[in-house]
């Protein structure tokens, strides 16, 4: 098995491959992360609850020449393209990909560039950050649910992440979940990034504009065939601000380094698919320039 990403998700996943014993390889993006993690002996701190536990995971950039079969992609969003573009050389006819990326739309655009391959969309539920380029944190146990949007059954490799004690399971309709995590996260992301605050701080900053970025977010799962009523849709918003309330969001965590957001799959996938339905979402639109714009002051990419 293969993960290409060495951020806070593909180390994750590593490491609980790394915990279980399973032959797992990370790939990483220059020469410089590799001979840094060589230097290193391959180690890596899986921390979780303040106690650490040392494993070893080797690493290998993607122009190394043995063939892939199952690769995991944990990249963010914006960096899948290039990404899936560099390892394309090793896969083969039977290579099957797995992809963890938060929004939606970099998924599509790898199935548009495979289409004679297998590719698994999931939606991962983890919280997970870096202490440091080999050691990282796992602050929330989640659930990951992953499906394939041609439709079939779970292939047989994905067992070795029940191996891993990784929590997943088949969902036949993986494409409304995803949609479903879209609107949660345009209904938190935005606001963690705009007033620096965790997620449970978002309805007290949101203020009245809530309600109707809900409405909006609302009309816009309706128009992609996704059955929830608005106010399950609210419960389900409500329900994860409670239970993550001390966390920080990944829009959050990327500004807060000056790093890319993933604005663009995001709130930027939203607005797009409500134009494309007809829809009139105001206030997604105004949610989504008001945050272009924090960006720009700051001079990171606004894609």
């Amino acid at each position: 098995m293969h993960i290409l990403g060495g951020g806070s998700l593909g180390l994750l996943w590593a490491a609980r491959c790394a915990q279980a014993g399973i032959d797992c390889r990370l790939i990483l993006r220059t020469p410089q992360a590799l001979e840094q993690w060589q230097a290193r002996d391959d180690r890596l701190i899986l921390e979780q609850q303040g106690v650490q536990h040392p494993l070893q995971v080797r690493a290998e950039l993607a122009d190394a020449t043995s063939p892939i079969q199952h690769l995991i992609v944990a990249t963010k969003a914006w960096a899948v393209a290039g990404a899936v573009d560099d390892i394309a050389p090793r896969l083969t006819e039977h290579s099957q990909l797995l992809l963890l990326q938060n929004g939606l739309g970099s998924q599509q655009s790898v199935s548009q560039r495979f289409p004679a391959l297998r590719v698994l969309y999931a939606s991962v539920t983890d919280g997970a950050w870096k202490r440091s380029a080999n050691h990282m944190v796992w602050a929330g146990v989640g659930q990951t649910l992953i499906g394939d949007p041609q439709g079939g059954q779970a292939p047989a490799w994905l067992q070795q992440l029940s191996q891993a004690q990784i929590a997943w399971q088949w969902e036949p309709d993986i494409l409304a979940v995803l949609w479903v995590k879209l609107a949660i996260n345009c209904a938190i992301n935005p606001f963690t990034a705009l007033h620096d605050c965790a997620n449970g701080a978002v309805p007290v900053h949101a203020g009245a504009v809530f309600p109707a970025l809900l409405a909006d977010l609302h009309q816009l799962l309706n128009s992609q065939g996704v059955a929830l009523s608005f106010e399950q849709l609210q419960q389900r918003i409500l329900d994860v601000i409670q239970a993550t309330a001390g966390n920080s969001s990944s829009m959050r965590q990327d500004l807060a380094a000056g790093r890319r957001t993933e604005i663009d799959f995001i709130l930027g996938h939203a607005c797009r698919n409500a134009r494309q339905a007809g829809l009139d979402t105001p206030t997604l639109d105004a949610l989504y320039q008001q945050l272009r714009q924090h960006l720009a002051e700051r001079g990171l990419p606004l894609d």
